[in-house]
């Protein structure tokens, strides 16, 4: 058992996708974390779904995060990762979460959970709406009535155990959750931006590069450590153009399943512009982080 983990949360229906992504985590060198995927029940016949190496746990849910606001797109185990992440900072120095949709690019992987925290519970990569108009409103923010500050996604987090626990961190996100329930706007993530607000660790873009179509093509040429697939097409889709056919491919390959067709790329004009558009501005926002492990620390008010 390592000190750190990589944690993958999800329903039963999911399991065979965050088997898939903790295969790519398995194969990193000098790995020096344990990959923990939680789910609310054990299946009898865990090989079809978890690659070996990897642990399998099963999730005591809160009735509490069971009747949280929900919507079609985001149902109530969304908060799961809450619990999890409570439950796991009680065996590990060190915790990153990684949503299922995430796809495993590059190595040294290992090296993140060696950062310096400052201090700080948590650190993740600005939101990619806020990251391009950095002034950009948080409703949720305005809503329980805090200034306007940096927004995290909260595909990629991690965290530092001790600091969760001494803060009671998870005892407060309930509490807020239960009498701010108009703040919830992104579930789980809205009350963790609550809850560290202006008092988290900023990560670089690489640790979790939102694919969308106003960067997709750049993120092609900088090599992310994690792409996250915040959109509707998902490496598990069946190919269309929208996505690069090497995601399609790696996900069919390791389930058995024959490579995907050759599709003609979507290279629509309407894409290439965004890119272009926001190129520049995706250019100057990663000077703020010269190396991979850089960070910038967001606390009282510091953007």
């Amino acid at each position: 058992m390592f000190k750190n983990c990589v944690t993958l949360i999800c329903n039963t229906g999911y399991l065979d996708k965050a088997g898939f992504v903790a295969h790519q985590l398995l194969a990193q060198s000098n790995r020096n974390f344990d990959v923990v995927i939680c789910t609310d029940e054990i299946p009898a016949d865990q090989s079809k779904y978890i690659p070996k190496g990897a642990i399998l746990r099963q999730l005591d849910i809160e009735e509490t995060i069971v009747n949280l606001p929900q919507n079609e797109r985001l149902k109530h185990y969304t908060y799961w990762r809450l619990p999890a992440i409570q439950s796991l900072c009680d065996a590990y120095e060190r915790v990153l979460y990684l949503d299922t949709d995430i796809f495993v690019v590059c190595d040294g992987v290992s090296a993140l959970f060696d950062i310096d925290m400052q201090g700080l519970g948590i650190a993740a990569v600005r939101d990619v709406h806020q990251r391009h108009r950095p002034n950009r409103q948080v409703r949720e923010f305005s809503t329980v009535g805090l200034p306007n500050a940096p927004y995290f996604n909260a595909g990629v987090l991690l965290i530092d155990a001790a600091m969760w626990r001494k803060t009671s961190a998870f005892d407060h996100i309930l509490k807020l959750a239960k009498h701010s329930p108009d703040a919830l706007l992104c579930h789980d993530q809205s009350l963790l931006n609550i809850q560290f607000h202006q008092n988290w660790l900023e990560l670089s873009p690489l640790w979790n590069w939102q694919n969308s179509n106003r960067v997709n093509l750049i993120g092609e040429f900088l090599s992310p450590y994690f792409v996250h697939f915040v959109g509707p097409t998902k490496p598990w889709s069946t190919p269309d153009g929208s996505l690069p056919l090497k995601y399609h491919s790696d996900f069919a390959r390791y389930f058995g399943q024959s490579t995907p067709p050759t599709q003609t790329p979507k290279l629509r004009a309407s894409i290439l512009l965004k890119n272009l558009r926001y190129f520049r501005r995706t250019k100057k926002y990663l000077t703020r982080f010269p190396e991979p492990l850089s960070t910038v620390k967001h606390v009282n008010g510091n953007n």
